[in-house]
């Protein structure tokens, strides 16, 4: 039901010992460390466990040694029946996937229950490969997916989700695929490229309109009586908590107050070195805030949230999600800061590039044949949306990362992204 649609690995890779753990505990850090460090924060040791101590939803692991026992490379699967996980109903493929392409009217019952790779937090999945086997990384990828099909076909599950793959992984996902209509181009994360020394040379690469604004944002937010204060996360995610909740449910996510903190306190447990918390006051009330954390050489925006009265005309949401950041970034010497899904527009104007996301849905067998219709009617619908709408950051046609064709190595690149 699975495994037919993808290639099945080859050479060295399909000699390697496959195995599933329960917890990523019963993984040496150290290992999974050097598998995963050509990925980001997301499929990290550090937030993976954080995950897992804070879901409802039971992770597993499969892991692939070779013969003297070293791991090679792992991918976190979850088995969802549809019970209510906070946050889980953006990361599996009926609710990210299926109504895109079926539209509204598809029925989500003949998907559950669906088995999930990847992240489930964060909207970024990579393959997390030792780099030692980089000459053999497209058959170790294409030995993880088919051990993930494998997995779905014992538990009996009717769908499969590998959600919010980076082009790069996307692309390494779309040479093992029998069927690519199982890819569905997802939306954009945003990131800004650190190239500059200072903040007066970020200043520079915006147009003059885009500098009279920044000039206005940061004035009405030294005029507006708020202050800002840096915390690590473990000092002040109580406080937080109600605030995330507002923006949360601005965007969708039914996630109340008392979940978030469940959520941070894992975090602060595995993160805290790394966590950079903004918080804004007006006098002695938190009215905003900022999570980010410092990973390697990126600045990773988690989670904001705001007292939308309270800093109305004031610039913080700006200051806060964009120019704070940035400033801490500079002086860490990072090279990116990572601004994830959402609020696009405000991204793009403030220097932000774009790298598509893609999410593989595999259907249940009665779904196949409308899905198969409906993809190849859509085709680049997606991609030339995004194009209408961001002119100046998607070119479609000649960026391999928007289309299956790129994908596929049919189209030539003209972008390299990170």
């Amino acid at each position: 039901m699975f495994r037919e649609l993808f290639r099945p690995a080859t050479g060295k890779a399909a000699a390697l010992q496959l195995g599933l753990a329960h917890s990523l505990r019963e993984v040496e850090p150290g290992a999974w460390a050097e598998a995963s460090q050509s990925c980001g924060l997301y499929l990290s040791y550090p937030f993976l466990l954080a995950v897992e101590e804070s879901s409802t939803t039971p992770p597993s692991y499969l892991l692939l040694r070779d013969a003297t026992g070293q791991l090679v490379a792992g991918l976190p699967l979850y088995l969802w029946n549809g019970e209510p996980d906070p946050g889980l109903d953006h990361y599996e493929p009926f609710g990210s996937g299926a109504r895109w392409v079926l539209g509204k009217r598809a029925n989500p019952g003949p998907w559950l229950p669906t088995l999930l790779a990847g992240t489930r937090s964060g909207y970024s999945t990579e393959f997390a490969i030792h780099p030692g086997w980089k000459p053999q990384r497209q058959q170790v990828v294409a030995r993880l997916l088919g051990s993930a099909a494998e997995v779905a076909e014992e538990r009996g599950v009717s769908s499969l989700g590998v959600m919010w793959l980076t082009s790069a992984a996307a692309r390494e996902a779309a040479n093992c695929l029998t069927r690519p209509e199982y890819l569905v181009l997802a939306g954009p994360n945003s990131a800004i490229e650190i190239v500059w020394n200072s903040f007066d040379g970020y200043l520079a690469e915006l147009s003059s309109s885009r500098r009279k604004s920044f000039r206005r944002e940061r004035e009405r937010f030294r005029t507006s009586g708020l202050r800002t204060e840096y915390r690590e996360l473990s000092a002040c995610l109580e406080e937080v908590a109600p605030l995330a909740a507002r923006l949360q449910k601005k965007y969708g996510h039914a996630l109340s107050a008392l979940e978030i903190a469940d959520q941070l306190q894992a975090q602060a447990r595995h993160l805290d070195a790394a966590s950079r918390v903004i918080l804004c006051r007006r006098q002695d009330q938190l009215v905003g805030f900022a999570l980010f954390y410092s990973w390697r050489d990126c600045l990773y925006g988690r989670l904001a949230g705001f007292d939308y009265p309270a800093t109305a005309d004031t610039g913080a949401y700006f200051n806060l999600a964009f120019y704070l950041p940035l400033q801490l970034a500079l002086e860490e010497g990072l090279a990116q800061l990572k601004l994830g899904m959402a609020s696009w527009r405000a991204k793009a104007l403030r220097g932000a590039h774009f790298d598509p996301a893609w999410n593989l849905s595999v259907p249940p067998g009665t779904v196949r044949g409308a899905w198969a219709k409906a993809a190849q009617a859509q085709e680049d619908g997606p991609a030339r949306w995004w194009a209408s709408q961001f002119p100046s950051q998607v070119d479609w046609k000649g960026d391999w990362r928007w289309t299956r064709a790129g994908l596929a190595g049919n189209s030539r690149a003209t972008s390299s992204p990170r």
